[in-house]
């Protein structure tokens, strides 16, 4: 704490030392780990942030993350829109008969006040990888919620500029042995699992085949953000590996609605990407 507490007071000092002459810039960006603020007065990248922090180099991070009061509020509103668009969907799906999806679609609209979102921001580019040992996912570069220091220290894409904002860090966190969250209608359920274990596997557990005895797809969200559909039914298993630390999401049957109503799952899903992996 002492070394992290004196690299605080010496990127203040360079402003408190000029404020005899001019008024001192206000500091471009600011990061607050736990009781500490670190100010640049310059826009600084991301590997900056992490070596003045003081944390140590890892392969990967999924765990960190920056987050911003702009992203919070986006993320805000992403909520209200969820929520109303489900309860819209609910009052369509009663008009249509469908009781099943009404109840569904409220449930829903009353889970997602509880989700622990936070406004993480997208920072750089950096590659997914797909080992076991890792994390489930697919093997490109893409925008992420996470940049591992490596890939930072390496590749210019994953070490951006970040914005003149005030950021909170979420630093690196060891999330324990593996586990996903798998996010019904009529709940939220942790359950661990091993390098065994396929998506389908772990929806028995959860006895999700109970609630929907026709299951044919879920949506799989990785830490990254990332996220895609994978196939569950017995007839059609793909054997997907859950994603590790990540979260499986049972949508809605919408096959009952008009195109208007396809794209609900896609939405929950994007708002899913914004799990604080820390909760």
């Amino acid at each position: 704490m002492l070394k992290r507490f004196s690299l605080t007071l010496s990127f203040f000092a360079l402003s408190v030392g000029s404020a005899y002459a001019t008024s001192p810039p206000k500091p471009a960006t600011q990061i607050i780990n736990g009781d500490s603020v670190y100010a640049f007065e310059t826009a600084p990248r991301l590997l900056s942030v992490y070596q003045n922090l003081d944390l140590s180099p890892a392969d990967y991070w999924p765990s960190s993350r920056l987050v911003s009061e702009r992203q919070n509020q986006k993320v805000a509103e992403r909520k209200r829109f969820m929520i109303e668009r489900l309860h819209e969907l609910a009052r369509s799906a009663q008009v249509e008969g469908d009781d099943d999806l009404v109840a569904k679609a409220k449930s829903f609209a009353e889970q997602i006040q509880q989700w622990p979102l936070i406004g993480a921001e997208w920072i750089g580019v950096t590659k997914i990888n797909d080992s076991l040992q890792v994390q489930s996912g697919v093997n490109v570069d893409r925008p992420s919620l996470y940049s591992s220091f490596n890939d930072a220290a390496s590749n210019l894409q994953a070490n951006p500029i970040l914005g003149a904002a005030q950021y909170q860090l979420l630093p690196p966190k060891d999330l324990g042995d593996w586990q996903v969250k798998v996010i019904t209608p009529q709940g939220i359920q942790t359950v661990a699992f091993t390098q065994q274990d396929t998506v389908r596997d772990v929806l028995k557990q959860t006895g999700a085949f109970q609630h929907e005895y026709d299951l044919a797809e879920v949506t799989l969200i990785s830490l990254t953000g990332l996220s895609r559909t994978s196939k569950v039914a017995y007839y059609n298993d793909a054997k997907d590996m859950p994603p590790v630390h990540g979260i499986i999401l049972v949508g809605l049957d919408l096959s009952s609605m008009n195109d208007d109503w396809q794209l609900v799952n896609r939405q929950l899903a994007t708002l899913l990407s914004y799990w604080n992996p820390q909760s």
